[in-house]
């Protein structure tokens, strides 16, 4: 029975799982697109194709990396040294079944409801995308992941554009809010400024050049300012990274300044392109939104209930009944989705997430579940950060990464963002787990 199961392990080639695994992160890339086709030309099915994927993806990456670690273990070429964030990411697990399991409404935590869709069950297929993004080591697979994210998105951005005859309102797009369109548009912008500097023919130079400007004037005109905060916080980190390591230092500051024109001329025209506001009569989106965030910031520091209450609209007072939610529940949280009855009961309406990640998992699962969460974010981050030297690929995966946990601390997971900080963190894992990456 061995010797089969072993000649079975032998037939299937680490190439081959490595190939599955793209192609069934490729259709993620492509999902947005895939559900704008269905939601304007098949109405009957697209509301259910973003959770039918999530599950099909996540089910079969689990068992895709479980073939491929039995796999590689029967040749030990991995010591358990080198799965210190699957180790964690399995506590994570083992505490999300007990506070489930625990929680007063144990259906609604491991089901979820019917908006965000992000029960247990949802959350194990997110391992799933981390452990099949592990997997993938090749720069051509990588690229590829990320020009067909690239690709979907322009076609889901240009169309309506055409359709308005080329008047832009925020809108949801594919998905449910508005906000939750603008986490996608960032993970592009950051996409592209890296394909911009890694591209080597100068077609390829001004095609991402463009798509980086044009990305950037929809995120403004979606005013997510939450997503265009962490997209400035990426980008400082970026700039120290390139100075002390010397890394496209001429690229680097290219893009930031392209970032910081476009910004401010695009928030001081009107919805229309083209057709301009008196830059006297009134502020800017990026000139409101900084300045709105400044008082913010100085509404906190005065300690006024009040005023802490209506910081980062509203999210103040979702902060603070999220840190008194995490109080009465300290060691395993109140299970999944378990604020939106907390939050009612508190006279906070319409409202069922902190819009901070950190709050959100120490109301669900914990005290000792966020930490750990945050170790292994902070373990990710710093030994990728260790063996990262001037490879474009990684950068990116890396700095997007990054500039998306940003956006986390202050918004909300959903099970058709969530995936692709999984996917980033998998990637990262993957480079770390071998120490030496087979990157071009």
């Amino acid at each position: 029975m061995k010797k089969t199961a072993k000649s079975l392990l032998d037939i299937i080639k680490n190439e081959y799982i490595e190939q599955f695994a793209f192609i069934l992160l490729f259709f993620w890339t492509i999902s947005p697109m895939i559900e704008y086709i269905l939601k304007n030309y098949y109405t009957n099915f697209y509301t259910y194709y973003f959770t039918f994927i999530t599950y099909f993806i996540g089910l079969f990456g689990i068992v895709i990396y479980i073939v491929y670690i039995i796999k590689n273990k029967v040749k030990k070429k991995y010591s358990i040294k080198r799965f210190i964030p699957e180790i964690l990411i399995l506590i994570l697990l083992i505490i999300s079944i007990i506070a489930s399991i625990l929680s007063k409404n144990t259906h609604l935590s491991i089901f979820g409801e019917a908006y965000r869709k992000e029960g247990l069950f949802v959350y194990i297929m997110y391992i799933g995308f981390i452990l099949l993004a592990s997997i993938i080591k090749d720069s051509k697979y990588i690229k590829l992941l990320f020009k067909s994210m690239i690709i979907s998105c322009l076609i889901i951005t240009i169309i309506p554009l055409f359709n308005n005859d080329f008047t832009y309102v925020a809108f949801a797009n594919v998905f449910h809010q508005f906000n939750h369109y603008g986490y996608y548009l960032m993970i592009n912008i950051m996409i592209s400024v890296f394909m911009f500097i890694d591209s080597d023919k100068l077609i390829k130079k001004i095609f991402y050049l463009i798509t980086y400007v044009f990305l950037i004037y929809l995120l403004i005109r979606n005013d997510t300012f939450g997503c265009f905060l962490a997209i400035i916080i990426g980008f400082i980190f970026l700039f120290i990274y390139s100075m002390v390591k010397k890394y496209k230092r001429v690229s680097i500051v290219l893009v930031i300044l392209v970032f910081i024109i476009t910004s401010f001329t695009v928030s001081h025209y009107d919805i229309k392109i083209g057709e301009r506001v008196n830059f006297k009569s009134t502020k800017g989106l990026v000139a409101r939104n900084l300045s709105t965030f400044t008082k913010d910031v100085k509404n906190i520091t005065k300690n006024d209930d009040e005023s802490t209450d209506k910081a980062g609209t509203g999210r103040g007072l979702l902060w603070k009944e999220a840190i008194n939610y995490t109080l009465d529940h300290p060691l395993i949280g109140g299970g999944m989705e378990s604020l939106n009855k907390y939050y009612r009961e508190k006279n906070v309406n319409y409202n069922d997430r902190p819009h901070n990640i950190i709050l959100q998992v120490s109301s669900f699962i914990g005290i000792p579940g966020a930490i750990i969460y945050l170790v292994l974010i902070l373990y990710i981050a710093i030994t990728n950060l260790k063996i990262m030297k001037h490879d474009n690929i990684h950068i990116m995966i890396y700095v997007t990464a990054f500039t998306y946990f940003i956006s986390s601390i202050f918004g909300n997971s959903m099970y058709y963002t969530s995936p692709y900080f999984m996917i980033l963190l998998g990637l990262l894992i993957g480079f770390n787990r071998d120490k030496k990456k087979v990157l071009d």
